[in-house]
């Protein structure tokens, strides 16, 4: 009887060592392939936006829609002092949110009157929008649209542990204005900066 019980404890322990290398050979996988999907689609953006940019030149003509695997894209995010580079999507859904970030609310990216750019805090295995919350006053974030403008936006609001019913950051504004929104705390409080131009 010891003796199987022994033997069905060291299954249980070989099993459990396949399983959890199994688990972290999946994670790593996943998270390639997220990585190369956001890769893949900025630099999709970035030959099509400087295409148009030539075509601008050439015939006074541009496309203002950018399709990538299904996505449309509207833009690009850059934020240096937490190394995020990302595309901005109009699709709002939780898949898209793992290609890149999403415009959730407001006027067109570049545009009085204000947008929301929402995505996961954590991606995989690595850290995402979650470092937002390092942003401070006087911060640099840079949206570039899909006609290639590049518009510099100043951080002059971090708040924390925003209930999710607290809607009072979806508001119009006068002039360009940009808000981050990311979930922490488990998906129970939000992440919220607010920028302007």
């Amino acid at each position: 009887m010891i003796k199987k019980l022994i033997n069905l404890l060291i299954f249980l322990f070989i099993f459990s060592l396949y399983f959890i290398s199994f688990l972290m050979i999946y994670d790593n996988f996943r998270e390639r392939k997220l990585a190369n999907l956001e890769s893949d689609a900025l630099d999709a953006f970035d030959n099509i936006v400087k295409a148009e940019e030539k075509e601008v030149e050439e015939n006074n003509t541009y496309s203002e829609e950018i399709s990538y695997e299904g996505y449309t894209i509207l833009g690009k995010i850059e934020i240096p002092k937490i190394a995020i580079t990302s595309v901005i999507l109009k699709d709002y859904t939780y898949s898209a949110m793992n290609v890149g970030v999403i415009k959730s609310y407001g006027s067109e990216l570049n545009q009085s009157g204000g947008f929301i750019i929402s995505g996961h805090n954590f991606r995989g295995s690595s850290l995402f929008m979650y470092n937002i919350h390092k942003l401070t006053s006087g911060d640099k974030i840079y949206i570039v649209d899909t006609d290639g403008v590049r518009v510099e936006y100043t951080v002059y609001e971090t708040l924390r542990y925003v209930e999710p019913t607290d809607t009072s950051y979806y508001n119009s504004y006068d002039g360009l204005n940009v808000t981050l929104v990311t979930c922490e705390d488990g998906g129970k409080t939000r992440i919220v900066v607010k920028a302007r131009a």
